[in-house]
This record gives structure tokens, C-alpha cells and sequence, in this order.
């Protein structure tokens, strides 16, 4: 399963955090243009814009809702053949509220290398190992003749440049630079 676990703390109450989370003006404002709406079985759209040449629509639903508590939603952007899951949870703590985003693909590909000759096309993938991108690969017809220099192990597919970008510090600036700044303002 590739995903992302991430644990903020603000120095402010539950219900002011959940409020930046569920509304859409305030989300609009730190993570992207929406139509979110707070309920169960809603299904809503992020637009990600910073891409150029790429449709960054989101397509989501609301899965699980208990305020100020709990929300969960579906992630599935354009280029992902399965989607992904954002749960938050807000804890009350000393001093201001602990919020945890669990962003989560729980259905994904394996790639084996070791597949026959399909296509002289180059084949770009990107590539997770670990949690991390590793590589780039190329086409079956072009890897034979660089087998010597990939290495062989497990891979998986992450099929979405926009997902790519969050797992790798998009969602750890929204939450560390771009939230605190909205809950000031709020």
C-alpha cells in the first residue's frame, strides 16, 4: 500500500481546524478551487491548477464525516486508474488540536521487469519503491538492452503526477506553510 502519514500540531481548538478543513472557501484558500460540501455521499471536485497541459481536476466523495472529529473522502484524479482515500482526524490536545492526514492508494499495479517485447514506443511510468520515486523506465523493447543497469526488485506503478506531487512535501507544505497562515485569518 503506498501512502502518506503526516501529524500537524496547531495552537488552536478542534472546531476552528475542522472549519479550515470542511469549507469550501477556506479550503479554496490553502489547498485548491472546490465544491466540498460537508456530507456524506457528496461528490465534489479540487481543481490542481499548477500543472500546464494537464487536466488537474480531482474527483472526490465524501466517505465518512464525524465532526469535529473525523472526515474521509476518495481521491482520483485523471491519471490514477484507482483511487486513493484522505482520512484527517482532528485530537484535542494541550494547548491547540493534533491534526493527522492519512492519504492512502489502496489499489495499485505491479510491474515486472521481466516482461516480454510489446512496443518500440517509449514507456514512462513513475515508479515507487519505498515510498519514494525511484525511476523512470523505458520501453520492453529498449530495457533489454539496459538490463544490466535497472535494478530488479518490486515496483509500483504511481499512476498520477498530481498524487506524486503531494506525496512528495505538496501536502507537507499546504499543511506546514499555507494552513497556519488561514488559521490566523480566521
Amino acid at each position: 500500500m503506498i501512502g502518506l502519514n503526516m501529524e500537524v500540531f496547531y495552537a488552536y481548538p478542534p472546531q476552528r481546524v475542522w472549519q479550515v478543513i470542511t469549507n469550501s472557501q477556506a479550503l479554496a484558500a490553502w489547498l485548491m478551487e472546490n465544491d466540498f460540501q460537508p456530507r456524506i455521499g457528496h461528490k465534489f471536485k479540487f481543481q490542481h491548477s499548477t500543472l500546464p497541459g494537464i487536466d488537474g481536476s480531482i474527483d472526490c466523495e465524501v466517505i465518512e464525516l464525524d465532526e469535529p472529529k473525523r472526515l474521509s473522502y476518495t481521491w482520483q484524479d485523471k491519471l490514477m486508474h484507482q483511487p486513493s482515500i484522505v482520512t484527517w482526524t482532528l485530537t484535542p490536545v494541550d494547548g491547540g488540536t493534533r491534526l493527522q492526514l492519512k492519504h492512502q492508494v489502496l489499489q495499485h499495479e505491479a510491474i515486472k521487469l521481466d516482461q516480454p517485447q510489446h512496443s518500440a514506443e517509449t514507456w514512462h511510468q513513475f515508479m515507487y519503491e519505498s515510498n519514494t520515486v525511484t525511476q523512470t523506465l523505458l520501453a520492453p523493447s529498449v530495457r533489454t538492452h539496459l538490463s544490466q543497469s535497472i535494478p530488479v526488485g518490486r515496483y509500483e506503478v504511481l499512476n498520477s503526477i498530481i498524487l506524486n506531487s503531494f506525496f512528495n512535501n505538496g501536502w507537507n507544505y499546504k499543511l506546514n506553510e499555507i494552513l497556519p497562515e488561514i488559521l490566523k485569518k480566521s
